[in-house]
């Protein structure tokens, strides 16, 4: 019986070996692999972008819808993708690739089985979009507890992209509640204007950039202008002691800054007055203000602008739309009506250039921008070009969704307005009678107006906040009333 039972566990043991080995005639089934080879997922992501592409199965496509904005990103941009189980993709999508090239950029998604394959294409293609101005809250001077402007530059400007200042150095949130003060440690004395920031502007990313003026002891307000300017940029918060970025024994004013404070920077502004105006240009590179020598690390530049802007005020300003000279500027000019051979009052007017270079050298051809005041008290162009009939003014030229943009501040009696638009002409229905096409494309604000608020210096201020697309504003009808615009995106 014993005998049996080991001659039975033998046979068992030669068959389970059979079984297992491939020599002994049986072989184990081989699991089938997965033929599933789609590609379910695709972010492009380049910098502060990231785009999500739309997937088509059908035609095996992927669009990367951009706003105009991130077209450049997209020459340079990652993804991060999502495949079948057990499947690979190739190119490597981690590896940055130019997406904007015509045809698109290819990749192979391979199934686990090594020979089954699907290829997806992936293209940009411009968004269609949207967009508008939504005017968020209106407060007077007084419901702020702001102190009434003492000059006539501007008094606000942005400390963050959450946060701006006024010259009196209290500081608000965007619903325009006051949540500290201003830090200015370091900065000697404000004998200027009584106790206030001369004037005032701020970076792409929203660091306050703002003059402090020192008089001479010999100076008797009407005989001569003996003062130090000083340029201050808030780099660390406003919170934190600002940093001294620039000095000159001049009496400047009109100022404004554009570009990135820390990197790369163009700060503007005016000295004295006269016919044609110069304006000094000065360009940053590298976050870097002092030279070795101890003096201003910045180019400078002298361009002249063929408008005396001398009505009554001498005002006349000119802001970037980058920190690239190249790419243009606008001047704000309190439009002397002696030039038109009038009398009186003209108006604010705004003229776009495509360069520095082309200023420098004579070039340019400068390009009268058209608002949208038109009273029946004034010619038939409303006061030449429709921006209000009292020349006091400002302007920030910047750049929304890629497109070059301005806002154009101007005041009149007894008003102030603000217009925000492209820095370009409105279509003209007929070239023969240039008759305005009244649809208003150009027009991102139709122009808004502050009543009561007569002889009051407009000023504004504009930072981006990429995180939500959104562009903010706050514009002042200086010692008047304080209002809050938001420029949204809308994709269609």
């Amino acid at each position: 019986m014993k005998a049996t039972k080991l001659f039975l566990a033998a046979i068992a043991f030669v068959g389970v070996f059979a079984a297992c080995n491939p020599e002994g005639g049986e072989e184990t089934p081989e699991v089938e692999k997965s033929t599933e080879c789609r590609l379910t997922d695709f972010t492009a992501k380049a910098g502060d972008f990231e785009i999500k592409g739309f997937v088509d199965q059908t035609d095996k496509t992927i669009e990367l819808s951009y706003m105009p904005n991130q077209f450049a990103a997209l020459t340079a941009a990652t993804a991060e993708v999502k495949i079948s189980d057990k499947a690979t993709i190739s190119p490597d999508p981690a590896v940055a690739r130019d997406y904007t090239g015509e045809g698109g950029v290819e990749f192979t998604v391979t199934a686990e089985d090594g020979t089954t394959t699907s290829v997806y294409t992936v293209y940009a293609a411009a968004a269609e979009v949207s967009v508008k101005v939504e005017k968020k809250w209106s407060k007077t001077y007084g419901q702020m507890s702001l102190a009434a402007s003492t000059s006539n530059m501007c008094g606000l400007g942005f400390v963050d992209r959450e946060h701006f200042a006024t010259s009196d150095f209290n500081v608000y949130d965007l619903e325009g509640n006051k949540v500290g003060t201003l830090n200015v440690e370091g900065i000697p004395g404000f004998t200027a204007h009584s106790g206030q920031l001369g004037a005032m502007s701020n970076d792409e990313n929203g660091v306050l950039v703002a003059f402090a003026i020192q008089w001479a002891d010999t100076y008797v307000s009407g005989v001569n202008e003996d003062a130090n300017t000083q340029a201050y940029a808030w780099l660390d918060g406003w919170d934190k002691a600002p940093t001294k970025i620039y000095s000159i024994d001049y009496k400047c004013n009109y100022m404004s800054v554009s570009g990135d404070v820390k990197g790369d920077f163009i700060l503007t502004f005016r000295t004295g007055a006269a016919v044609p105006q110069m304006h000094h240009v000065l360009v940053f590179k590298g976050g870097k203000y002092w030279g070795e020598d101890g003096k201003s690390a910045a180019s400078w530049n002298g361009p002249f602008i063929q408008h005396p802007g001398n009505d009554g005020c001498w005002g006349q300003l000119l802001s970037f739309f980058s920190a690239d000279p190249e790419d243009g500027f606008v001047c704000w000019d309190s439009l002397a009506a002696a030039e038109y051979g009038e009398t009186g009052n003209a108006s604010s007017a705004f003229y776009v250039y495509d360069s520095l270079s082309s200023v420098l050298n004579g070039s340019a051809e400068e390009l009268p921008l058209h608002g949208q005041v038109n009273w029946t008290l004034w010619d038939s162009e409303g006061r030449l070009y429709s921006y209000g009939n009292f020349s006091t003014g400002h302007v920030r030229a910047f750049k929304y969704n890629g497109e070059k943009c301005i806002i154009a501040c101007s005041g009149s009696w007894p008003c102030n307005w603000i217009t925000i638009q492209k820095a370009e002409n409105v279509v003209e229905d007929d070239p023969e009678t240039d008759e305005v096409d009244e649809s208003e494309a150009n027009y991102l604000l139709p122009t808004d107006r502050i009543d009561d608020a007569a002889q009051c210096y407009p000023c504004c201020a504009y930072v981006y906040d990429p995180a939500t697309g959104t562009g903010h504003v706050v514009y002042a009808a200086q010692s008047s009333a304080v209002l809050a615009y938001d420029i949204v995106t809308t994709v269609l």
